[in-house]
């Protein structure tokens, strides 16, 4: 009978490893790392998506619809102030080409300039009388598409006139609230008032003359401070309105 033995590659009999006892069976395995879940991505229906959308709509033409507003009021303040600014401009230089002897020249060359400009300012409006609230109007249309509400205020004679041109503006422009058109007596021809819930707009052809003849008369205290200046000098060649 073979004795059995343990041989190595090279045929030797190989010595076999003692057992040394040095495993500890009894300990625990290593606990296997658990991978964290990746979160859920919130979703929502598409119920939700539109309303949200529909608010940030409604967020956003507020938001456009007031910034409009504002700019169209202060574009008819820099108008206002734009001309006033150039006829005051213009009487400069006609004033600095005179002698300080001429005040009182000076004084009746302007008045009689104001008076011209009012003459043919009242001749333009009693041709087309409603030139200006007409392009006003359609300023006005297009930011306050959604107002409830806009009512005209002109001059009584001006009313059917303004209608025929304005319903045309109010399908273009695409209003979407009433439109009223009323007659006022104490509103002259070329004037108007513009009233919507929250704001309103007027053309007032007095207070803007008032308001030129303020700044010439302002710019004539400050050429001869010396001399207290006449509020009736520029405004004595003022005829009765139109």
């Amino acid at each position: 009978m073979r004795q059995a033995g343990i041989y190595n590659r090279m045929g030797n009999m190989a010595t076999p490893s003692k057992f040394l006892f040095n495993l500890d069976f009894s300990e625990p395995e290593e606990p296997e790392i658990e991978v964290a879940p990746e979160p859920e991505i919130p979703m929502m229906t598409l119920d939700e998506h539109k309303k949200l959308l529909e608010q940030a709509k409604a967020h956003a033409f507020e938001e456009g619809r007031a910034k409009a507003l504002t700019d169209m009021q202060t574009r008819q303040e820099t108008l206002l102030t734009q001309e006033v600014g150039k006829l005051v401009e213009s009487v400069a230089e006609v004033l600095t080409t005179l002698d300080e002897h001429q005040a009182n020249h000076e004084k009746d060359a302007i008045g009689l300039a104001f008076l011209v400009a009012r003459r043919l300012c009242a001749h333009l409006i009693a041709r087309q009388p409603l030139a200006e609230t007409v392009a006003l109007v359609s300023e006005c249309l297009g930011p306050l598409r959604r107002a409830p509400h806009l009512v005209i205020r002109v001059a009584e004679k001006d009313v059917d006139g303004l209608k025929a041109q304005v319903d045309p503006l109010v399908n273009e422009k695409g209003f979407e609230g009433r439109l009223v058109i009323m007659g006022e007596p104490d509103i002259q021809r070329g004037d108007c008032h513009i009233e919507w819930a929250d704001g309103g707009i007027k053309r007032d052809r007095k207070a803007i003359e008032t308001e030129i003849d303020a700044s010439i008369r302002s710019f004539l205290r400050a050429r001869n401070p010396v001399k207290k200046a006449n509020p009736s000098d520029v405004s004595a060649k003022r005829e009765p309105d139109a």
